[in-house]
């Protein structure tokens, strides 16, 4: 605990509901989804008015109390969780506000506690959204988050990482002082451009908050696409899934082009997409206009696939291909379909992708948790596409070698595979039964809290499932994997193999954060 005068000032300052002592509130907010737990801040701290957190910044930084900021609080690498006792934890989500949408200059300015699901039903309704709109969690993932840790998915197909989508940044520095990168700090100017001098932005994106509070972003625009057109496709083996994503890759014709594995396959009417939320889908993509039926024969299937969409398929591939007119999605999804066929893959139900661009930011259950209420865990690898093959046929190898431990405690894998730009990612999820906790369960549906909220702790379980996910990260890092949400989890300075490069980025640190007191332990600064 602070002493009682730290707590009056905050108090004073960001209000007296903003700062929570309680042991269930400091410990709820200090845990994230990694089952690796490290110390509970002192306090924490619910701010809305970036003035008073700077105020509350300085004088925390006076009396060297540690700042760790907190999203939505997705984390599974110890992102947010506090390495010290003597800190506070900071939940952003109080600084939720879109600020300007430029229509002329297109950007949007926001604060970082807004989510994405919000920011972009605000954006949809002006026919706009960001390049990259998106983590599959984004009902809860905060726009400050996604550019901490850096993250993929919607969009990602073409538009990248969603640090590729930010023009400028306000951040908070660890002694309370304000700083302003991109255009927006020009003093005539406005937010329309980023590299304005030295890329300053880029120094506060993916630093997993080890260099400052970000408060307020400013986000390229784009037109909402015009035609949008979706695709699945099956696959005997994972070499020729592979061969065909990469090759959809280098081609930059898919805003999403995501692959799973037989066991995702296999589970995946389970996990949540049933015939009744596979009508509720259909509907929804009725209503949101033709574009998203143009060119789409077998659209109307969907209502009739249900838990048939991927029965008795191996490795199945999901394609949204957005064009400025139906013709020119056809004719780049045509060119996805040329690949596909080449590499031995077969047309397939397309509901899944038409459910994920019907509805985004759906719940996350289905993200966290297996089908029967399983643990969730994942760690990935991103890699050039030449790598990808490798990477994941490595991947099913070392699961090979260790299914007899994997049968005997009955943990189960799955992975994800997808791009960004030119860039492979491949995420394998451990899944075992074990106590949930608060955070899960506060996040998920009243009746599946209710089915699986007695499921008791297997603490032997998880340390075999954690000392398994440390292999692959290894395995990772010897095949030169880099690593978006890097938190405390991924070997980021063991992995710079340059002396000068870690020296400047510790000098960087000293110069933005010279106690060391932002966020401890992340990127391996402590």
């Amino acid at each position: 605990m602070l002493e009682t005068r730290h707590i009056d000032y905050l108090r004073s300052t960001l209000g007296q509901e903003s700062v929570l002592t309680d042991d269930a509130s400091r410990r709820y907010f200090s845990t994230d989804l990694s089952f690796q737990p490290e110390a509970v801040a002192a306090a924490v701290l619910k701010p809305t008015s970036v003035e008073a957190l700077a105020q509350a910044a300085a004088y925390c930084h006076e009396h060297d109390i540690a700042l760790v900021p907190r999203g939505g609080g997705m984390s599974y690498t110890r992102g947010y969780v506090p390495t010290r006792e003597h800190s506070v934890l900071i939940d952003m989500r109080g600084l939720n506000q879109i600020l300007e949408i430029n229509e002329q200059d297109m950007y949007v300015r926001v604060q970082t506690g807004c989510t994405w699901s919000d920011l972009y039903e605000a954006l949809k309704a002006k026919g706009l959204r960001t390049p990259y709109y998106g983590p599959l969690s984004g009902m809860y993932a905060t726009v400050g988050g996604a550019l901490s840790q850096n993250s993929l998915f919607h969009g990602s197909g073409i538009h990248h990482t969603a640090a590729e989508s930010c023009l400028g940044l306000k951040v908070v520095l660890a002694d309370g002082q304000i700083v302003q990168t991109g255009s927006s700090a020009h003093r005539h100017s406005n937010g329309f451009y980023r590299h304005f001098g030295p890329d300053l932005t880029g120094l506060f994106t993916a630093d997993t908050g080890a260099f400052g509070l970000k408060v307020e972003a400013c986000l390229r625009l784009i037109k909402m696409p015009p035609a949008t057109l979706c695709a699945s496709y099956g696959f005997e083996t994972l070499e020729a899934m592979l061969q065909a994503q990469t090759a959809i890759a280098r081609e930059g014709i898919a805003s999403e082009c995501y692959g799973f594995d037989p066991f995702y396959n296999a589970g995946f009417e389970d996990k949540g997409f049933t015939l009744k939320e596979g009508l509720s889908v259909l509907a929804d993509v009725a209503s949101s206009g033709k574009s998203l039926f143009s060119g789409l024969k077998n659209a109307v299937k969907m209502a009739t696939q249900g838990k048939k969409v991927l029965n008795n398929i191996n490795y199945s591939l999901h394609i949204a291909v957005d064009g400025p007119t139906d013709e020119a999605a056809a004719s780049m999804l045509m060119i996805a379909e040329n690949i596909v066929s080449e590499n031995g893959g077969a047309p397939i139900g397309n509901a899944i992708p038409l459910a994920f661009r019907s509805q985004p930011f759906g719940g996350v259950r289905t993200i966290l948790l297996g089908s029967q209420g399983e643990v969730w865990i994942p760690v990935h690898g991103f890699f050039p596409l030449s790598r990808a093959v490798d990477a994941a046929l490595t991947t099913e190898r070392y699961f090979a070698e260790h299914a007899a431990l994997m049968s005997t405690y009955n943990i189960k894998y799955s992975y994800l595979t997808c791009f960004s730009g030119a860039e492979f990612v491949i995420e394998p999820s451990l899944y075992w039964f074990d106590e949930l906790g608060e955070f899960r369960l506060d996040l998920i549906e009243p009746e599946y809290r209710k089915e699986w909220g007695a499921i008791p702790a297997d603490p032997k379980t998880r340390e075999v499932a954690l000392k398994l996910r440390e292999g692959l990260r290894e395995l990772y890092f010897k095949l030169g994997a880099c690593h978006l949400q890097l938190g405390k989890y991924y070997p980021y300075q063991e992995s710079i193999g340059n002396a000068a490069t870690g020296q400047l980025l510790q000098k960087v640190k000293r110069v933005v954060d010279e106690k060391g007191l932002m966020n401890p332990g992340s990127l391996g600064l402590e």
